[in-house]
């Protein structure tokens, strides 16, 4: 029976190619843009990580006012260590890059450093040799794992590596492993490569709590979770805050589950995307459902044949829910290719902006999803229809003309799915309109510091060759001075973190003469940065009082600081902090100036405050190059490499690239949402248009004879012309109605991914409401014109 059905489903669509291609074009949209936004979520957020039981691994953090998720300092990490009862093992790593030199040009390597039982704890076994002992740990013995990807790429896979030396900052290091191909700690955690070199870090000794550089992961036992985790360690963090010596020693805990904390920054802009597709398909599916209406209407009288001659109605349904779920496979079918595609884009403009991007694919998970959604949509468009059709009254179905078919209640069900197309159109073109409008404003913010012609590098000097300060002074100056006079140089400066290159360094600064705070809440924290005294002239940002740093402000002289003006905004209470003294790296600093805000992290975050102190008195270990230029940036870093190994051969740059560059890459997630919003919402305008026109040429055609009738009793073509518009129009009106009242009730949801704008922007409501009317205009147009054009004798005779 149901093959006899199938065939008789095939034989019907063929009979009408017409109906049956803009059917599956329609389908293959909808349920190909559903594929594709799933295969970024299916990426993204539920792939499981490649961890033996993940569930039980959980990511520790602290919490500040302005960060909530901070790494460890080794003193947090040991109490944890010694007081929790929930955690089988708690492991910590950190940052560490090291210059890999003596094996070709000396490349930067991002480095991590890590307790040794980090791969217990994972349960991840190396691919080659082995992993730390405790006694490497407890030594910080001078051994290494690599990455599987430097394996391959550095050292041609060599089979034989275990057991080599190389050579990391200029010391002689042991290799012992190489990682699986498939190891991503903590590549998904904070969306950078994954360390491609790993060595030992001891941290028995250290019972500091200034800096916070760990980042810690502990596996749950079996029989805990991670609420009755989160609940032992906020106890223990009351506990220590109440030991603390100081208030700014307190800090608040943070446990999040790994799983979750993948795409964390993603994931709301990934749901509404997914939402917004999934808006997308059910006007798909009324349109199909619009169009399996008017073609059941041209079936009535075969239908009440069959019915006549003896047919259940059930057995109708069920034939015409095959033809519906045989067109949506087909649909499926054909949107499960353009998901491919789809998803290739998306995976190269994602590339770089959201972890994992390049696991985004089509795969046995999308297919599955494709399929599930194919049956789902053929049962959704296809139900309705299909009981309606079976609905008839015989007499009358036998003695109408297909052009009469169909009836009043039937064009009442029409116009109201061409209603919802409207105005889930409408919610989707609102949605994206805020989107771009806060793109724009994003756009128009000021950095606070001039990107022209700008250049940022980085270079960090090895701890075993530079650990004194006098030598990484004298090396950063003989940079500066022999970059400065290169060729199309204008500016050469140095940053111990460039801006927009995602590090923070933020730190409490107590202000002399202050009452001492009582916690974090009200400690002055602010972002640390150590500059070169032409800083400032260089970036163009402006000086507001006081003096900037000269090459008088060295060692042995006063100590001195420059604050930004939101420093002195928020923690000033209302004096002037020049000739003050602030905190700065345990000892007392003298404000001399105050400087204007800039967006340090991004021109989607506040200013926030910053301290600035001159290299020549605290020298930093890694530093940000910054040149300016009066030709293209990037034709100078040939010379400024040169330089820098004319100063010490051994000694790579790295995170080379322009401020412009910089720039883009930091508004680079926020375009690709709007960018996929908006052509998800273009798509449903597209297909909204199309309902709309179908719904308006049918009942142009069943009504000829009607039009026909009022123009040879003396209507004019205008009226006609009235009439027609005044119909689509007015569906048009209550989708606009209804979809304006949705859209203030569920654009909320985009409160967090808004820059500068409204949820509920009434400019941009107006403008998507004219652009709408004006796109169901020209929907109605046509069918309309076609109306003024009747013949009335013809059409009388017809009738």
């Amino acid at each position: 029976m149901f093959l006899r059905d199938l065939n008789y489903a095939i034989r019907n669509l063929l009979r009408r190619p017409g109906f049956t291609a803009v059917a599956l074009i329609v389908l293959a949209l909808g349920i190909g843009a559903n594929s594709a936004i799933f295969s970024v979520v299916n990426a993204v957020l539920l792939k499981r990580l490649p961890y033996r039981d993940v569930d039980q691994l959980v990511m520790i953090w602290e919490r500040l006012k302005q960060v909530d998720q901070v790494e460890l300092s080794a003193d947090d990490y040991q109490a944890y260590l010694e007081r929790n009862h929930s955690f089988t093992q708690i492991a910590a790593s950190e940052r560490k890059n090291f210059n890999l030199t003596g094996n070709g040009d000396p490349v930067r390597l991002e480095g991590q450093r890590a307790t040794a039982n980090l791969f217990e704890t994972l349960q991840v076994a190396p691919l080659l040799g082995r992993t730390f002992t405790a006694e490497e740990d407890r030594t910080n013995a001078r051994v290494a794992l690599l990455s599987y990807q430097l394996w391959q790429n550095r050292f041609s896979g060599d089979a034989q590596i275990v057991g080599r030396d190389v050579a990391l900052d200029g010391l002689n290091y042991t290799v012992i492993g190489v990682l699986p191909a498939n190891f991503e700690y903590p590549a998904p955690i904070n969306n950078n490569k994954a360390g491609e070199i790993w060595t030992p870090r001891s941290l028995i000794t250290e019972r500091q709590r200034g800096s916070h550089n760990l980042l810690v992961i502990g596996r749950l036992k079996p029989e805990v979770s991670w609420a009755q985790a989160r609940s032992e360690f906020e106890i223990i963090t009351h506990q220590r805050t109440q030991e603390a010596a100081k208030a700014e020693d307190s800090h608040l805990v943070n446990l999040i589950p790994l799983p979750a904390q993948v795409g964390r920054q993603q994931r709301t802009a990934l749901y509404v995307l997914l939402g917004a597709v999934g808006l997308v398909l059910l006007i798909a599916c009324a349109n199909v459902a619009n169009l399996l209406l008017a073609f059941a209407a041209s079936r009535r009288k075969e239908i009440a044949l069959r019915l006549a001659l003896g047919a259940k109605r059930s057995h109708i349904v069920r034939q015409l829910i095959t033809e519906s779920l045989l067109l949506a496979l087909g649909g499926g079918a054909i949107g499960l290719l353009l998901a491919v595609w789809l998803s290739e884009g998306i995976s190269r403009l994602a590339a770089g902006q959201i972890p994992r991007a390049e696991l985004i694919a089509v795969d046995a998970s999308v297919l599955g999803f494709t399929t599930l959604v194919s049956i789902a949509t053929g049962l959704v468009f296809g139900l309705a229809p299909a009981l309606h059709a079976s609905r008839v009254d015989l007499t009358t179905a036998l003695k109408e003309t297909t052009r009469g078919a169909g009836g009043r209640h039937q064009h009442r069900v029409r116009s109201t799915l061409v209603i919802a197309e409207v105005a889930l159109s409408l919610l989707l073109l609102s949605g994206a309109g805020l989107l771009i409008k806060s793109f724009w404003r994003l756009q128009q913010v000021d950095p606070g510091f001039a990107t022209n012609n700008l250049l940022s590098l980085e270079v960090t000097l090895p701890e075993a060759r530079y650990s004194e300060a006098s030598r990484r002074g004298a090396f950063f100056a003989q940079a500066l001075e022999k970059i400065s006079v290169l060729p199309g140089v204008s500016a050469a400066e140095l940053i111990s973190s460039p801006p927009l290159s995602g590090r923070r360094n933020i730190d409490v600064f107590p202000i002399e003469g202050h009452p001492e705070p009582k916690g974090l809440s009200d400690a002055p924290l602010a972002d640390f940065r150590v500059i070169s005294p032409g800083y400032f002239q260089a970036m163009a940002i402006p000086l507001l009082e006081g003096r900037a740093f000269t090459s008088a402000d060295e060692q042995g002289s006063n100590r001195v600081t420059i604050i930004s003006q939101s420093f002195a905004t928020q923690y000033a209470r209302g004096e002037n902090l020049l000739g003050r003294r602030i905190s700065v790296d345990h000892d007392w600093f003298t404000v001399i100036g105050m400087v204007k805000d800039i967006h340090q992290s991004g021109l989607d975050e506040e200013a926030a405050p910053h301290v600035y102190v001159s290299y020549k008195q605290l020298v930093p270990q890694r530093t940000g190059l910054l040149v300016r230029g009066t030709v293209d940036p990037l034709s100078l870093v040939a010379g400024i490499r040169a330089q820098i190994q004319a100063v010490d051969p051994d000694q790579p740059i790295y995170n080379v690239n322009t401020m412009s560059a910089l720039m883009s890459q930091k508004v680079a997630p926020r375009r690709l949402n709007f960018v996929l919003l908006g052509g998800f919402a273009g798509l449903a305008l597209l297909l909204a248009a199309v309902g709309l026109y179908g719904l308006m040429a049918n009942l142009v055609a069943q009504r000829t004879g009607e039009i026909g009738l009022r123009m040879a009793l003396g209507a004019q073509r205008a009226d006609v012309l009235k009439l027609v518009l005044g119909r689509g129009l007015r569906l048009a009106t209550w989708g606009s109605f209804i979809g304006l009242v949705a859209s203030f009730a569920l654009l909320r949801l985009l409160s967090t991914l808004l820059i500068g704008v409204s949820a509920t922007d009434p400019l941009t409501f107006g403008f998507v409401v004219l652009l709408l009317m004006v796109v169901a205009l020209v929907a109605c147009l046509i069918p309309a014109r076609r109306a003024t054009r009747v013949d009335p004798l013809v059409a009388l005779k017809e009738g």
